[in-house]
């Protein structure tokens, strides 16, 4: 009995991780590509990122040097990609959209 309580609590686990892993972003999260310039050493995309995600409704940035580009997702019901953007500019790293998506 105490077997079968276990692995009834152990699959109820799994079956819980599972959902939690499918359950789809949420509507009003977009995501955006920003080109971001003078971005000329490894420590850069971290102040841009710190930046990026000081934002009210950011969820999620993901900067790369080597392509001088960051990804957003946000929540659009808090901020726009403009704000973004300009969150990056403001600490001398200037951005522009290069792609929108859903």
């Amino acid at each position: 009995m105490k077997r079968m309580s276990i692995l009834y609590l152990a699959l109820l686990a799994l079956a819980l991780a599972i959902t939690r892993l499918s359950v789809p972003a949420h509507a009003d999260d977009q995501t955006i590509t920003l080109a971001v310039d003078r971005m000329y050493c490894a420590t850069c995309p971290l102040t841009v990122q710190t930046a990026i995600q000081r934002v009210p409704g950011v969820k999620s940035v993901k900067v790369d040097y080597r392509t001088k580009a960051a990804v957003v997702m946000f929540d659009a019901t808090k901020t726009t990609p403009d704000v973004i953007a300009a969150a990056s500019t403001n600490v001398g790293y200037p951005a522009r959209v290069t792609r929108t998506g859903s």
